[in-house]
């Protein structure tokens, strides 16, 4: 492997898209913040073009954008490995299955590092015959694969069967610093939520996945029981309205607030009593660890990502997967025990501060990268 000129390595993050930022995305974005510049020279190469690009720019951080034009574009890996040739590129990270199918066809025979990162188990369980066959293939031909999780790790160790010096876990980190709680109360009033109601949150893009509606139907059965309480819900609506139907539906659209995709998420999660995450499935949640930085307690579905940073009772609580009266009892329960919901707020804290702080798993990075 030739280094650059300048002695450093040249890592590409390679992700599906530049025009939004979900939990991978966030993922590279904060490694490209914090990875030290004196040994690392950083690009990132996006599918699709978008706002997020200039936030990497104004990082100094390279960005290339080679659009995927059609459902599978053999032109994309020609495009593809033109750029790896012509930019010099130590190793090659891209992030989920598509992009890293992609960049191993692309890559066949350079002098280039792939380590292959996955962030939710879900979606390798779900690949077709055909593409697990493919994925087997490429990852026997990576230098690494890179699990975010635990269950990730124990997917590639148990059902892939892959050697355990092939395998590296480094779960995703907080900016402990950034996500610490702060003074929510002018937020509350410019939003029209009064000193003394009480709000469950929610921060997650507007997806099938992440279940919207089942915490929709539990807030009306919560709605019902305590006069004083809202719903906010914070993420890119990514389902065309069709959640904002169903509060209306549901009769309690007057008692919950859209706030869209928004960059005040510390600001908004000081506010919140509690944090709901009812998602089907999960890989290694950002948005929990986030609220639990920030001493929110939260209350989420019992489903593999979620459980494995709540432990029930202990640093949240967990509900069955789907149960629409668990979810508003567990929620119910936290916003009247104040000293449960005290202790919940300090324990999910002192977690996160132990095990998830960004600056230790960026050295984490760091050193792995270097041992290739």
């Amino acid at each position: 492997m030739t280094k650059p000129s300048n002695n450093r390595i040249k890592i590409a993050f390679i992700v599906w898209t530049l025009e939004g930022m979900g939990g991978s995305e966030r993922v590279v974005y904060d490694l490209a913040r914090k990875i030290d510049r004196k040994g690392f020279e950083l690009m990132v190469i996006g599918f699709s073009d978008g706002p997020v690009r200039k936030r990497y720019e104004d990082l100094g951080v390279q960005v290339l954008v080679v659009k995927k034009k059609r459902h599978f574009d053999p032109t994309l890996i020609v495009r593809l490995r033109k750029a790896f040739r012509g930019e010099r590129i130590n190793i090659l990270n891209p992030h989920h299955y598509g992009p890293f199918l992609y960049s191993s066809i692309a890559k066949i025979g350079l002098d280039i590092k792939m380590v292959y990162t996955e962030h939710s188990r879900w979606q390798l369980e779900e690949l077709s015959f055909g593409e697990n066959l493919l994925n087997r293939v490429m990852i026997a031909r990576a230098d690494a694969v890179l699990a975010i999780s635990r269950q990730i790790e124990d997917y590639y160790l148990r059902n892939l069967r892959l050697k355990r010096e092939k395998v590296r876990h480094i779960g995703n980190g907080i900016d402990l610093a950034h996500f610490r709680r702060k003074d929510g109360q002018s937020l509350r009033q410019s939003l029209g939520i009064g000193a003394e109601e009480r709000v469950i949150g929610m921060v997650a893009n507007l997806r099938p996945e992440k279940n919207h509606k089942l915490l929709i139907s539990a807030f009306s059965r919560v709605a019902r029981l305590l006069q004083d309480v809202k719903l906010v819900l914070v993420g890119t609506d990514c389902m065309k309205g069709e959640i904002q139907k169903y509060a209306v539906l549901a009769n309690v659209s007057d008692r919950v607030l859209f706030l869209g995709q928004r960059d005040d998420i510390p600001e908004l999660l000081s506010m919140f009593d509690v944090f709901c995450l009812p998602s089907i499935h999960e890989g290694l949640p950002l948005t929990v660890l986030e609220a639990m930085a920030v001493g929110v307690p939260i209350v989420g579905s019992d489903v593999m990502g979620i459980n494995e940073v709540i432990e029930n009772g202990s640093t949240g609580l967990l509900f069955p997967a789907g149960d629409e009266e668990k979810l508003a009892e567990r929620v119910t329960t936290v916003l009247t025990d104040k000293g449960l919901s005290n202790r919940l707020s300090s324990a999910g804290r002192d977690f996160v501060t132990r095990n998830f702080s960004l600056d230790g798993k960026v050295e984490e990075y760091q050193h792995f990268f270097n041992s290739l």
